[in-house]
C-alpha cells in the first residue's frame, strides 16, 4: 500500500471528551490493544484515530497532543514513520486484501524502532474481505507489547462477530447541532445549515459534499421540489431533474430539506441558510405534515438501500419520492 503522510492535527472539537478519555486509559495503562472507532460517517473518526496515533508516537506530547516539530511528528506527517502502519483500499479497489494484512501483522510482530509505541490504522475496517479478517484475527488477540490497531469503521455490522468481539469498541455519537454548525460555518460561511442538513448531522461529510454537482445547483433542485408540491409541474417532468445527480447524495439532502420543513411548521425557526430559506418556507406550507413525515421516511428508507448497495432505476427511484409529496404513495397504493 502507498502511505501518505497525515498532518498532525487535533481531533475534532467534539471528540476532545472521548480524546481525553483515551489519553486517561493510556496514562493508567489500561490502553486496549485493538480498539474500534464506530459511528455515522464524517463526524471526524479517523482524525480521532490520527490524532492518537501521533500522540502516542510524539516525543514531547503538550496538553494531550502532538507537539508537531520532533522527529515523531515529522515522520508521521510525511507518512514515514516506521511505528506507524495506515491500512486502506489499495488504489482503485474497494477492499482490503489478506496481503496487504500479512504486511500489518509482520508491523505488529516486529520491535518498535523507536522504543515506544507501534500503532496500525485500518480504514475503512468494513473493507477488509473475510480473508482478511480471518487473517488479523490472531493479531488482534496476541498484537505484542505496546501495540495497537485502531480499526475504525462507518458500519461495524459488516465486520465479522469474531473481529468485534476481540476489539473495545467505542461508538461515537453525532456532535450536537450548535457546536457542528458553528464549526461548519468556520468553514463554508451562510451555506452550512444546508450542508448539515445533508450530511444528517455529521460535519466532515457535510464539508465533502460542498464539492458535489449537486451543491451548486442546489436553488434549482428545490425550487423542482417546491414546483412539484405546488401542482406547477408534474412528476414525470421533475424526475429526470433531480436524476442527473447520485440518488445516494440526493437522498441525504432532500431528506435534509423535508427535516427542515419540518422544523419550521412547528417551531417557526427559519433555516439559517438564507438562499434557500423562501423556498423551504413555501415547500413547508404547500405540503401538509404527516405528509412531509411520510415523504421523509420513504427518503431514508431509499438512502439506506442505496447504502446497502441497491441499485433501482434513478428516475423510478426520485418518482416515488415525489409521489409521496403530492399525497400519491405508490407503495400503499399497490397493496
Amino acid at each position: 500500500m502507498a502511505v501518505t503522510g497525515a498532518k498532525v492535527q487535533a481531533p475534532c472539537p467534539w471528540h476532545g471528551d472521548a480524546m481525553a478519555q483515551l489519553l486517561d486509559q493510556h496514562a493508567q495503562g489500561r490502553l486496549p490493544h485493538a480498539l474500534l472507532l464506530t459511528g455515522a460517517k464524517g463526524i471526524g473518526k479517523l482524525r480521532l484515530a490520527e490524532s492518537l496515533a501521533q500522540t502516542l508516537l510524539c516525543e514531547k506530547p503538550s496538553a494531550g497532543l502532538p507537539c508537531g516539530h520532533c522527529q515523531g511528528c515529522q515522520l508521521s506527517t510525511a507518512g514515514t514513520h516506521p511505528d506507524l502502519h495506515r491500512l486502506s483500499p489499495e488504489e482503485k479497489s474497494k477492499t482490503i486484501k489478506i496481503d496487504q494484512v500479512r504486511k500489518l501483522v509482520a508491523f505488529a510482530t516486529r520491535t518498535a524502532q523507536y522504543s515506544g509505541y507501534r500503532v496500525a490504522i485500518v480504514y475503512p475496517a468494513e473493507a477488509l474481505n473475510r480473508n482478511a479478517q480471518n487473517a488479523l484475527l490472531k493479531t488482534l488477540e496476541e498484537p505484542g507489547a505496546q501495540t495497537l490497531l485502531l480499526l475504525v469503521s462507518d458500519q461495524p455490522t459488516l465486520l465479522l462477530p469474531t473481529i468485534r468481539s476481540r476489539c473495545q469498541q467505542r461508538t461515537l455519537p453525532l456532535p450536537e447541532h450548535d457546536q457542528a454548525l458553528q464549526w461548519l460555518q468556520s468553514q463554508v460561511g451562510e451555506s452550512a445549515a444546508s450542508l448539515l442538513d445533508a450530511a444528517q448531522g455529521a460535519p466532515l461529510q457535510a464539508l465533502a459534499l460542498e464539492q458535489a454537482d449537486w451543491f451548486a445547483d442546489r436553488a434549482r433542485l428545490l425550487d423542482t421540489l417546491v414546483s412539484v408540491a405546488e401542482g406547477r409541474q408534474s412528476v414525470a417532468q421533475a424526475s429526470p431533474v433531480l436524476a442527473k445527480h447520485d440518488p445516494t447524495e440526493m437522498a441525504g439532502v432532500i431528506y435534509g430539506w423535508l427535516s427542515r420543513c419540518l422544523h419550521q411548521r412547528f417551531s417557526g425557526q427559519q433555516s439559517a441558510d438564507a438562499s434557500l430559506a423562501p423556498l423551504l418556507e413555501r415547500l413547508s406550507k404547500a405540503v401538509p405534515p404527516a405528509r412531509l413525515l411520510r415523504a421523509a421516511q420513504r427518503v431514508l428508507e431509499g438512502r439506506r438501500a442505496l447504502l446497502s448497495g441497491a441499485n433501482p432505476n434513478k428516475e423510478l427511484l426520485y418518482e416515488q419520492w415525489l409521489l409521496v409529496l403530492v399525497g400519491v404513495d405508490a407503495a400503499a397504493a399497490a397493496h
